[in-house]
């Protein structure tokens, strides 16, 4: 049997993860047609099954809402969190960083915070491999735009984990200069586009967390043990917020 071009590739990028040799990031042109033809491949599997770890591994002590849609509910607050979950999790805040992100945040800042989880992101393996989901970057931009009208005078922070990062960088390149302005912060986790600068003034005010071993932050495909630990990096990121915070 034929093997596809695509089914091909991701075998080769496992070479390359498992030899240590660099590769080129996969582009987003084919994110269709990765999920189309190689989602029962044995490497796209077994990623996804990687993936999907981070829902087992998580214990968080205080369960705060894994899907938050505030903004689209007509909500507003003197700051507004918008986050993008990483691949394989649930709602659309996830519960790897998320959940122990609103905690964090909301000790830090109670009552003056909402959130807003980026929708129209499958947040599956074929976005991840793409960089990231060009739906959930639109979806992430529409969100900063759906802020300045919605709640004048609110300050945003975008954040993100695993692929959610790579989802942020992207939204980035779509918020037009106009509204930068009310982007008072950039916090991203176990990025794999770690390194890379953000569009003008929004790379003057970034956090990104990304652990010793985490061979993701190292662009390759291998979602292992710290990937897995940036729960611990939610009071980081919230005193990071709170210091830039209204």
């Amino acid at each position: 049997m034929k093997a596809s071009a695509t089914y091909l590739l991701l075998l080769v990028t496992t070479f390359l993860v498992v030899s240590g040799v660099p590769y080129p990031p996969i582009s987003s042109s084919i994110e269709d047609k990765i999920r189309a033809e190689a989602v029962d491949s044995p490497v796209y599997v077994a990623l996804g099954e990687a993936f999907a770890q981070i829902n087992k591994q998580h214990v968080v002590s205080k369960r705060a809402d894994i899907t938050r849609n505030d903004l689209e509910q007509g909500k507003c607050a003197p700051n507004i969190i918008i986050f993008a979950r990483g691949t394989s999790e649930t709602g659309n805040m996830g519960i790897g960083v998320g959940v122990p992100l609103q905690n964090a945040v909301d000790a830090d800042l109670p009552g003056r915070v909402i959130y807003q989880g980026v929708n129209n992101y499958p947040a599956d393996v074929a976005g991840y491999l793409s960089g990231g989901s060009d739906t959930g970057a639109k979806n992430m931009a529409g969100q900063v735009n759906r802020a300045a009208i919605q709640c004048p005078g609110s300050r945003v922070f975008l954040s993100g984990y695993s692929q959610g990062a790579q989802v942020t960088h992207k939204a980035a390149a779509l918020i037009p200069a106009s509204q930068r302005e009310i982007v008072a912060g950039i916090v991203v986790f176990g990025d794999p586009n770690e390194g890379d600068a953000f569009p003008g003034t929004l790379n003057n005010n970034v956090l990104s967390i990304c652990y010793p071993g985490d061979l993701i932050c190292r662009g390759l495909p291998v979602p292992i043990g710290p990937h897995f630990d940036y729960a611990k990096a939610a009071p980081q990121a919230a005193a990071y917020i709170k210091a830039r915070a209204l």
